[in-house]
């Protein structure tokens, strides 16, 4: 075989003087090398693809550069409209400090800053001491704040923007929406539902390229990974108007504190829930910390971190004379005719001296509902027993929680009733002797309105995913009938009487254009907390339903420990009467009667 070179003097140079045969041999040992040399590079790639070798692994990952965070925004919580925002997420400004020149005069930076955003120059400066550190100053700064940092334009101090929680209504509505605690829902509906108003947080590899450009380590498509949204119950304008009413009422009382809620007659959904004092959600923890830093585990209502109206437990007094009326006439013991002795106004019930008000003498029982004597009702307390009153209390929820979809529901109390007595059935039956929550006494007075059948009341209605989409919707439960539609019609009529008959305790509740059924409630407060103070302090409550014919909502008030005046009647009432005559309202009921 003959091998033509090309014609460059160094073949030339090579083939000069070379025999043919010897040229021939090497030319193939060359041949031979270079195949070997491929066939090696082929198998390394193979062996480097396709087998799972520890030391290519760790090779492999020399070059993962970090990761990326996609970051998801919490979900909002809407209101029944499924519109109105009642909470979500904006971005607000901040102050940090990113480290200033070594000349920079660190004492006057703190002091500077201290000076403008009301905080303290030694902790400032302790932040900013370390040149090289970052240090979060101040969270969710004011407009004026933001514009006075950007014209002293201080070294190393810049305005950053973070994600913060929204909500319009402020205080008048965190007892119910709740707040986020380093982005996690810890009260009310922010955490009842956090698992789906949490957004998803992925964690992704990047790799660099040839020009360190980032390189996802996959491909990521139709990231879902903002939170759902939850819409709820609540009507923002009923909502403001039982704060307002409720709050004013608490200030000119000088009461402690104290608590209300509306809910729908028929449905037993909550259209507002509000606690006062309350907790302003857009300060964050601020309003918080004293009461955790304290450790307030007994609230004597001054709390304003706590929904009262699911977790502040306590005797309903003369509002749990409705109980006893429904257990007496469902048993058929008693009727709204049936005569009971008031004993004018004092009577004994075991080691208790025991006064009314309104003194009265033998009167029917609907007359014992009406003035809100505690002598008479200790007769139809005698008249059941303890079986008869216990069966029908926790049939009607004491000592149980509701399920509402909130939070730290507290059951209430009730012994048993090996543990009443005669005596004990006695004091029952004007609202001593086992404790409620105001959420179970809403249940039972919209039980009423509902003509017996029971509900669970509830707060959230359905869940949107982050496209509109409908994910869940909150079920209607099953009606329980409770008692029977005849023993809520003549409820229904006692109750009439207290409202809307002259004389009754809860004339002041009667709204103005309609009409209402009703029942006072003034008890003395036995907690610990009262207790060490001599257990003088009291909880005046109204509770009661509108319009009277067709009831469409229940609100029940409380208040807690007022100096003013004493009495339900002049308290609790009025707060009830406005609430109803701006609700309906709102409702599209319109007026039934001149005034």
């Amino acid at each position: 075989m003959r091998i033509n070179f090309p014609s460059f003097p160094h073949f030339r140079i090579l083939r000069r003087g070379l025999p043919q045969g010897s040229l021939t041999t090497r030319m193939k040992i060359v041949g031979l090398i270079m195949m070997a040399c491929f066939g090696h590079a082929v198998a390394q790639v193979a062996y480097y693809n396709f087998k799972q070798d520890p030391d290519v692994i760790e090779m492999a990952n020399k070059r993962v550069e970090g990761t990326s965070v996609i970051e998801g925004t919490r979900g909002r919580i809407l209101d029944r409209t499924g519109n109105g925002v009642l909470a979500v997420t904006v971005s607000k400004p901040s102050v940090a400090f990113y480290g200033a020149p070594y000349n920079a005069d660190r004492a006057v930076i703190a002091n500077s800053l201290a000076s403008l955003l009301g905080l303290n120059a030694d902790q400032v400066f302790a932040r900013i001491a370390n040149e090289e550190k970052f240090a979060l100053i101040k969270r969710n700064i004011s407009d004026e704040e933001q514009a006075a940092l950007e014209r002293l334009d201080l070294p190393g101090v810049k305005i950053i923007y973070e994600d913060a929680r929204y909500y319009p209504l402020g205080d008048m509505g965190s007892a119910v929406i709740g707040s986020v605690l380093d982005t996690a829902g810890n009260r009310g509906i922010e955490a009842q539902y956090d698992e789906y108003l949490r957004p998803n947080t992925l964690r992704l590899d990047v790799l660099r390229d040839q020009k360190r450009r980032g390189v996802l380590k996959h491909t990521i498509k139709d990231l879902a990974v903002d939170g759902h949204d939850v819409v709820v119950a609540i009507d923002p304008q009923i909502q403001a108007l039982l704060h307002a009413e409720l709050d004013a009422k608490v200030q000119s009382e000088e009461a402690i504190g104290g608590m209300g809620v509306v809910l729908d007659a028929k449905t037993f959904e909550v259209l507002a829930m509000t606690s006062v004092p309350a907790m302003d959600a857009n300060r964050g923890q601020q309003d918080c910390r004293q009461w955790e830093a304290e450790g307030a585990l007994v609230d004597d209502g001054s709390n304003p971190c706590k929904n009262k109206v699911v977790s502040f437990v306590f005797e309903p007094g003369s509002v749990g004379k409705i109980l006893a009326l429904i257990a007496g006439l469902e048993s058929g013991k008693i009727t709204l005719d049936t005569m009971v002795d008031g004993h004018m106004g004092t009577c004994q019930i075991g080691k208790f001296r025991v006064t009314d008000v309104k003194k009265v003498g033998v009167v029917p029982v609907l007359e014992a509902i009406k003035y809100s004597s505690n002598c008479a009702m200790s007769e139809v307390g005698r008249i059941l027993g303890p079986d008869i009153m216990f069966e029908m209390f926790t049939r009607l929820g004491i000592g149980r929680k509701t399920g509402i979809d909130l939070p730290f529901e507290a059951s209430g109390a009730i012994k048993p009733p090996s543990r009443w007595g005669m005596i004990g059935a006695q004091a029952a039956s004007y609202g001593y002797g086992y404790a409620v929550t105001q959420i179970q006494l809403a249940r039972i007075f919209a039980t009423v309105a509902n003509n017996g059948k029971m509900l669970v009341p509830k707060v959230a209605l359905e869940i949107r995913d982050s496209e509109g989409k409908t994910v869940w919707t909150n079920p209607v439960a099953d009606e329980v009938q409770v008692f029977s539609e005849k023993t809520a019609q003549q409820v229904k009529r006692a109750m009439w009487a207290v409202v809307m008959e002259d004389g009754g305790t809860g004339a002041k509740a009667r709204p103005d254009g309609y009409t209402a059924g009703g029942k006072t409630g003034t008890a003395r407060l036995n907690t610990k907390v009262y207790k060490k103070s001599g257990g003088q302090a009291h909880i005046l409550s109204f509770a009661g339903f509108a319009p009277f014919d067709d009831p469409r909502i229940v609100v029940v008030i409380s208040i807690i420990d007022p100096k003013v005046h004493k009495y339900a009647g002049e308290v609790a009432a009025p707060v009830f009467k406005a609430v109803v005559e701006g609700a309906l309202p709102i409702l599209g009921v319109e007026k039934q009667r001149e005034n």
